[in-house]
């Protein structure tokens, strides 16, 4: 009952814009990079130094918040070109694949496609700066998207899956657009009290297994739960 009240209240926040805007201010005035915004906006930073080329991809979307302040970021940081990529099932969570200290349910975190972008249109995100991918990874992450995103590189990626089976998707998917100063933030990293045999621990500790030509460099940990890397890869951006 607690957690489906705090939920409740995450989603009042999260539509409300002028709360958006005094918790933006707090993290830009505050330093705050322990916070999910303070670690995009360190991403942000480190593309532009880096000049890493490349779009942001966010997988698991709900209702928009990090979408929303990456966006801003990638105004704020003159990201020119830059498109952002939305990929959520718009169903909520598919059927849970591990039942050990999991705090999820089948369907939590469901918002439709027509919700969302009603409340990026609210925040000020024009639908021309970014794309909705809608449909379980299982589905939706195939090769007509491949043919969509040809030539695409992933210079900034939000992995906000929850699941072991869903990360696992979205890194086999990914693998084809990671290039050397991608960063890679997985926000339920230590989820499953922390084991490393769960969740996205575990779909990370495979992908590297089956992909020794890429590396996953430790940058900084963010917010309870949250883990950011820097990709180093040895084939050739044009691949």
């Amino acid at each position: 009952m607690l957690r489906e009240k705090l939920i409740n209240w995450a989603r009042v926040l999260a539509d409300c814009p002028l709360v958006s805007r005094v918790l933006e201010g707090i993290d830009l005035h505050s330093d705050n990079r322990m916070r999910e915004r303070g670690m995009l906006a360190q991403a942000f930073e480190f593309k532009m130094i880096n000049d890493v080329p490349g779009d942001y991809f966010e997988f698991g979307l709900w209702r928009g918040k990090t979408f929303i302040y990456a966006h801003r970021l990638s105004q704020r940081y003159g990201c020119k070109g830059m498109k952002l990529w939305g990929f959520d099932s718009f169903a909520g969570l598919p059927k849970i694949d591990d039942a050990r200290d999991n705090i999820w349910s089948t369907g939590e975190f469901a918002c439709s496609d027509a919700e969302l972008r009603k409340l990026l249109r609210r925040s000020g995100v024009p639908e021309k700066h970014y794309e909705l991918v809608p449909g379980y990874y299982e589905d939706s992450l195939n090769e007509a998207l491949h043919a969509r995103l040809s030539g695409a590189h992933a210079a900034i990626v939000y992995i906000d899956c929850d699941l072991y089976s869903s990360t696992r998707q979205v890194m086999s998917f990914l693998k084809r657009y990671l290039v050397n100063g991608s960063i890679v933030c997985f926000d339920d990293f230590y989820c499953y009290k922390g084991s490393p045999d769960q969740g996205e621990q575990r779909a990370l500790r495979e992908f590297l297994v089956e992909n020794r030509d890429i590396t996953f460099v430790p940058w900084s940990d963010y917010a309870p739960l949250g883990k950011a890397f820097i990709v180093r890869t040895s084939r050739s951006e044009n691949e």
